[in-house]
């Protein structure tokens, strides 16, 4: 048992989904519904594949379960993608009234964000506060 706790990630998976619905109500200014619901659904392809990365990635810690960090990491990023994959492949196929560019600039701002978030964490092993 190690007294080390985990990074508080969800902070970052918060503030994603958090700039997606954002961006999405933003987007309900322009005609139409379809900007809305692809950019939620664009942030949505990138925080949920992020929350299960986290998931998988900090649920070991310390040196004596230094191989489970590393299988937890690689199995996490490894779905992660996958997920990402198939969510991606899932929307272009079976939503017919989809905004492309939308979608894609959707998921580019939700991953920005939490790319800048993680910049914001405390990562001291034994310091955190949530």
């Amino acid at each position: 048992m190690s007294n080390l706790k985990a990074p508080p990630v969800y902070k970052v998976i918060v503030a994603q989904l958090a700039i997606t619905v954002f961006i999405a109500i933003i987007s309900l200014l322009f005609p139409g519904t379809t900007m809305a619901y692809s950019v939620l659904l664009g942030g949505l392809i990138s925080a949920l594949p992020n929350s299960y990365f986290a998931l998988h990635a900090f649920r070991y810690q310390g040196a004596r379960n230094a191989d489970r960090v590393v299988k937890s990491f690689i199995k996490g990023e490894l779905g992660k993608i996958l997920i990402t994959m198939v969510l991606f492949a899932l929307s272009f196929t079976l939503i017919t009234n989809l905004n492309a560019l939308a979608l894609m600039l959707g998921f580019i701002v939700t991953h920005f964000v939490g790319v800048m978030m993680s910049g914001f964490i405390n990562y001291s092993p034994t310091n955190n506060k949530t």
